[in-house]
């Protein structure tokens, strides 16, 4: 019997578990057992999309991200039954009916008589040999596992495979402010780290990103009326993406797909050149009439009157480029490891942030809300930050690169996440468990490294693990373009088909 281990159950542990129970039933006698690790206020959704606000705003259409590959319209069509107000294909919808969703979509898997759910986190794995003695090195052999779970426990089974599904890094701490009073490191559920502060306090956000508006919208809508003092994004650079367009239902000429994909690798050999890909990409978009240039030059700042023109206006060539970037986030982790590893490095540094910049769009309606709140003098934004400092008497000292310095009381995190292992390691007791055993490697960015398109964690000290597996966005530089529940999920089962493939070789 194969004894098989999925630690967290969000978008990609639920991606694991299906793919291994539709190989159940395709396959009567197949003989395992599933051990679920995860703590049941995430079980079944993940992080993202726990219990939260229904001010939380998913960042794609209802239409785009059906579970159900037989049915394209199976979010929207569950969305009718159960929230008919968000039916709408090319509405945004809440974070935490996504998670209802997805948990809906799979309570018949969660069923299975051959699945044992531990309320857990896992905090440590150990390396086993066949027969069941402790490795720290290389033997070139097929290794098992034992988990360590948060209560100090070596679990008594010993897993022939491990499906690490460990969601998102921690939030980084860029300003080293962890543990000061009015810090919130993690705003997350915002309706419990946000919803007892004092309104009469001056309250700040670092960053403007998605997270940061999670967080300004919430504070707005909670303590409407309230408010002592207006509440202020600390930015060091003008602060929003774009904002998202209408859909555009028209026709968009696109090159890229499966087959071109295969028929030009195979044209060079297992690589994609950068230029290939630019020179289709830039073919498309004349193929739509879309100037990529001047659509950087009136939309490629964030500022706010670039915002402002994007929500009361249309514009056709941003609309369609905005379109076009989500269509073929599909095949991102596809293009991305054909290139050439210089070509790769060339991508980065030359083009991706720009290419982020439209492909991850903010929603309109939050968009507007943030408009209109800062018109009416309830927001402030404060650019050009350098430092952040705890002030001697109490809260937090702003520094900015003009030299100027203001004051907060309250400082809510949304600065991204800290996606080096290293540094994450004084954060993540699993990450770090991992990190010191060298069951794990960084990838030249920081992230963990992996086997494509298998999944497999390679590691410096054991090899390539034929039975270890990492998703979600500790692998976003593998699996680019995953901050995407379609793609994460999908990513779950590929990896397990190759691996149970591998099985019947």
């Amino acid at each position: 019997m194969m004894h098989i281990a999925i630690v967290g159950l969000g978008t990609s542990g639920n991606g694991v578990l299906k793919a291994f129970l539709d190989y159940k039933q395709a396959h009567p006698n197949t003989d395992f057992t599933i051990h679920i690790y995860d703590i049941a206020n995430h079980l079944g959704h993940g992080f993202p999309y726990q219990e939260d606000t229904h001010s939380l705003i998913m960042n794609s259409y209802a239409r785009n991200i059906s579970l159900d590959p037989e049915n394209p319209n199976g979010f929207v069509e569950w969305l009718t039954v159960h929230y008919p107000e968000h039916a709408d294909p090319n509405h945004y919808v809440p974070r935490p009916i996504f998670g209802q969703y997805m948990k809906d979509f799979m309570k018949d898997y969660m069923k299975d008589d051959s699945i044992t759910v531990i309320n857990q986190l896992v905090q440590d794995i150990r390396v086993l040999d066949k027969a069941g003695y402790e490795q720290g090195e290389n033997k070139q052999a097929t290794y098992q596992f034992q988990l360590q779970t948060a209560d100090d426990i070596w679990q008594d089974t010993v897993y022939q495979a491990v499906f690490l599904n460990i969601g998102h890094p921690p939030y980084a701490d860029h300003y080293h402010l962890r543990g000061h009073h009015g810090y919130i490191h993690n705003p997350y559920p915002v309706s419990e780290t946000l919803g007892q502060l004092n309104p009469e306090d001056k309250i700040g956000i670092i960053g403007s990103g998605l997270t940061a508006l999670d967080a300004m919208r919430y504070l707005q809508n909670k303590y409407e009326g309230q408010l002592a003092h207006s509440i202020s994004f600390y930015t060091r650079s003008t602060p929003f993406k774009t904002a998202r367009q209408d859909y555009y239902d028209g026709p968009i000429h696109m090159t890229f797909s499966y087959e071109w994909i295969d028929e030009m690798s195979a044209k060079g050999n297992g690589y994609i050149s950068l230029e290939t890909i630019l020179k289709a990409f830039f073919a498309d978009m004349k193929a739509n009439d879309v100037d990529v240039k001047a659509v950087i030059d009136r939309f490629g700042l964030g500022s706010l009157s670039e915002i402002r023109h994007e929500v009361m206006g249309y514009d056709r060539e941003l609309q369609i480029i905005q379109q076009y970037a989500s269509t073929i986030t599909k095949y991102l982790p596809h293009l991305y490891m054909k290139m050439p590893g210089l070509d790769r490095e060339k991508y980065i540094h030359e083009y991706m942030d720009t290419f982020e910049y439209f492909r991850n769009q903010m929603t309109k309606e939050a968009l507007l809300d943030i408009l209109n709140w800062y018109d009416e003098g309830r927001i402030t934004f404060k650019d050009q930050l350098v430092d952040i400092k705890p002030s001697s008497q109490s809260g937090f000292d702003i520094y900015y690169k003009n030299g100027a310095v203001s004051h907060a009381d309250i400082l809510i995190n949304a600065a991204g996440m800290e996606s080096n292992l290293f540094r994450a390691s004084d954060q993540d007791i699993l990450i770090r468990n991992l990190v010191n055993r060298e069951i794990i490697s960084p990838t030249p960015y920081g992230d963990v490294l992996i086997s494509w398109p298998q999944g497999q964690s390679m590691s410096r000290r054991f090899g390539t693990f034929d039975n270890l597996f990492f998703t979600g966005r500790w692998i976003k530089n593998t699996l680019y373009g995953n901050n995407n529940a379609l793609m994460n999920f999908t990513f779950g089962q590929d990896i397990v088909k190759q691996f149970l493939d591998r099985q019947q070789q």
